[in-house]
């Protein structure tokens, strides 16, 4: 999953971005007993981008409420973001 982020915007203006690091990805299959690709690509409910968000923010450092209504009040956008450079280009 190299080069998936996610972007954060919140309601006190904050706007960063984050890489979803393996501990974010973990984080999120052992929640959802999933992988983080099928349920995006198949199964993508908001509340899986918004508990990547939560992930993200708090393995970055970010001081943020337990994952629930006080910490989805503070989210204003959340958008995945693709870096197609970071694709492999390797041809086998």
């Amino acid at each position: 999953m190299d080069g998936l982020k996610i972007r954060v915007v919140t309601t006190d203006e904050v706007d960063a971005t984050y890489s979803l690091r393996p501990r974010v990805i973990v984080e999120f299959e052992q929640k959802y007993g999933k992988g983080l690709a099928k349920l995006i690509a198949e199964e993508q409910k908001l509340e899986h981008i918004y508990f990547l968000a939560w992930s993200a923010m708090k393995h970055n450092g970010r001081v943020v409420k337990p994952f629930g209504n006080d910490f989805l009040d503070t989210l204003e956008e959340v958008t995945l973001v693709t870096d197609p450079s970071s694709e492999s280009t390797e041809i086998a």
